[in-house]
């Protein structure tokens, strides 16, 4: 599948090369979500916030205009994708965009390890496959903590990422864990409400 997706890629690249587009063109090579294959006990992808589902590859070239060789730990959604290409071409971003743009970081013109403080990750009956309970996964994560809420359920995933970055040690049930969890909890909740859309913008009082 690697040298499948490599070689495919390289058919893109090869073209923007040939027709004298490479420098005017902006790639990204991304994906929409990962797959298990056996961590976990688990393969292919589902009802999971494990990293290797949500943490997906994040690669952008554009000669010219963005640092070569530069790698980056920061926090990054992939709807920060479009306010990022809106800027680096010039439009206004709409202030109904969720995603924050991190051109600059692009641009070797900011600190490559920050971005955001956290990121936020939804997943709401995604696959019909899925029944009994229905899952409804809700996703918060800094650079310590890792927090899945389970809608309609009483159960959950805390996770420290430092001491546990394979997250095989849930805390969500220990009890001297019992305040980050509430605390991270409500910082879920608020992520959750700033996905609500801003627009029409308020004009009047009330």
């Amino acid at each position: 599948m690697i040298e499948f997706v490599d070689y495919n890629v390289g058919l893109l690249l090869n073209a923007l090369e040939e027709t004298a587009q490479k420098d005017r063109t902006i790639v990204i090579f991304m994906s929409d979500h990962g797959e298990m294959l056996g961590d976990h006990g688990i393969f292919l992808k589902g009802p999971y916030m494990y990293d290797p589902l949500v943490r997906v590859p994040l690669i952008l070239c554009w000669p010219g205009h963005f640092k070569n060789g530069l790698k980056s730990e920061a926090l990054v959604e992939l709807i920060d994708l479009a306010p990022t290409i809106l800027q680096a071409v010039g439009i206004p971003v709409p202030i109904r965009m969720q995603g924050r743009s991190f051109l600059e970081i692009c641009k070797g013109e900011a600190d490559p390890s920050v971005h955001k403080s956290h990121i936020y990750s939804e997943y709401y009956n995604a696959m019909v496959k899925h029944r009994n309970p229905t899952p409804y996964l809700t996703m918060f994560r800094d650079n310590r903590y890792k927090i899945v809420a389970y809608s309609f359920m009483d159960s959950g995933e805390l996770y420290d990422m430092e001491s546990d970055p394979d997250e095989l040690d849930n805390l969500w049930d220990i009890p001297k864990y019992e305040d980050i969890r509430y605390s991270y909890l409500k910082k879920c909740l608020d992520a959750c409400v700033h996905t609500i859309d801003p627009l029409p913008e308020r004009t009047g009082n009330y």
